[in-house]
């Protein structure tokens, strides 16, 4: 079959970003009239956000009142149309380059087996060797040319550079495209609530469970990546999140023997990343990631039953997440 721009519906959730939204849509504004639809799922606590998708044409707008990214996606995915072949999700911070949806098309069009496609952003992030190597022997995410693979539930990797079409094992949120018949069976998981740090990895891991070897990056569907500051999750909280979060992740799709013995050394790197960073750059923000990743380990570990079971609810009500 072969896919054209008609066939393409963008989602977009959005939370009290209105300037970065109006950046985004203006990014492929061009292209807006040319799509099958452009849905916004909006969770904002002011009319900022409507007010500038009614500057726009052809764009459908839905509003809920629930702030929860996962929430967000999944309203998109009930309000794609029947005609809808290809749902692109992207962030309301990045900015598409010209040529984004063609590089999209371009894969599912000479893969017939790609269920999932990323475009390809070039990480803002100066690389140090030795970071790189310990990362890689941690099994922690790191960066890696022209390989996307995932390693442990910390331990994705992502092309520090990407000069052909590669198959991965993970799209990043950001920005990534699905095959519309995969939300007949798979959707994103509501009990990440919020911000729902590694939504993106949880969905890609269990699509690529399902359909082995069917995710794609391209370098030829571009974008930057402004990740805004705007509404982001306090530096504590999201420390608490992100070990909650991926520890589910892990008991719900990765967990094994192997896989366990994995997440504990990984675990066991990130606390020595931690404290070489306090031994080399002596910054007192290191030594707060470092109590913030002690305390945020201790419970998860003390709410490991609870998390296993996916009772993510009383967990997070406790730190107020």
């Amino acid at each position: 079959m072969n896919y054209n721009i008609k066939d393409i519906s963008v989602i977009i959730a959005t939370y009290n970003r209105s300037d970065d939204l109006r950046k985004a849509l203006n990014s492929f504004r061009q292209s807006i009239s040319l799509l099958g639809e452009v849905i916004i799922v909006d969770q904002s606590t002011d009319n900022l956000t409507k007010k500038v998708v009614k500057s726009f044409k052809n764009i459908t707008y839905y509003h809920s009142d629930i702030p929860s990214l996962t929430g967000a996606r999944n309203i998109g995915i009930s309000h794609l149309s029947k005609k809808s072949k290809i749902a692109v999700f992207i962030d309301d911070d990045v900015t598409l380059d010209k040529g984004y949806f063609n590089g999209i098309l371009d894969v599912f069009n000479t893969h017939p087996d790609a269920k999932g496609v990323g475009g390809y952003f070039l990480p803002n992030i100066e690389i140090n060797k030795l970071d790189m190597i310990l990362r890689k022997l941690f099994l922690i995410e790191h960066l890696w040319p022209n390989i996307a693979k995932v390693y442990s539930v910390y331990g994705a990797s992502y092309p520090s550079k990407l000069t052909k079409i590669i198959k991965s094992e993970w799209i990043p949120g950001f920005n990534m495209t699905y095959k519309t018949e995969v939300f007949g069976y798979e959707k994103f998981d509501s009990k990440l609530v919020k911000y729902a740090l590694a939504e993106d990895f949880d969905f890609s891991v269990r699509v690529n469970k399902r359909y082995p070897g069917s995710l794609y990056i391209t370098p030829y569907a571009k974008l930057i990546h402004h990740a805004s500051t705007v509404e982001r999750t306090p530096t504590t909280k999201l420390a608490y999140m992100n070990q909650i979060n991926h520890v589910y992740i892990h008991f719900k799709s990765l967990s094994s023997l192997f896989g366990d013995i994995k997440l504990f050394w990984t675990l066991l790197g990130i606390l020595v990343f931690r404290i070489l960073n306090i031994i080399i750059k002596r910054r007192k923000i290191d030594l707060m990631k470092l109590i913030f990743y002690l305390k945020s380990i201790i419970y998860t570990y003390n709410n490991l039953s609870s998390i296993k079971k996916g009772n993510l609810k009383q967990v997070y009500k406790a730190i107020s997440l």
